[in-house]
């Protein structure tokens, strides 16, 4: 069954939310999406190829963290 999941940019100094999301059927497919977005940050500027320290958190509606994506 999809559910919903919150990729969450995660730094030592700052932390921005995702407060919408995406519907996947599993983490496989939200995994497949975070990095899909990665790529787009990337592409548009908003996220440098080097973004040591930064990592993408993908999170369940309850706020559990299922994976952890290291960006630099």
């Amino acid at each position: 069954m999809a559910q919903r999941y919150f990729f969450r940019l995660v730094h030592a100094e700052a932390v921005i939310e995702d407060p919408t999301g995406v519907v996947a059927d599993d983490l496989d497919q939200a995994l497949a999406e975070a990095e899909a977005a990665i790529a787009e940050l990337r592409a548009a500027g908003e996220l440098p190829g080097d973004a040591g320290g930064w990592q993408m958190e993908i999170r369940d509606e309850a706020g559990t963290l299922l994976r952890a994506l290291d960006l630099g």
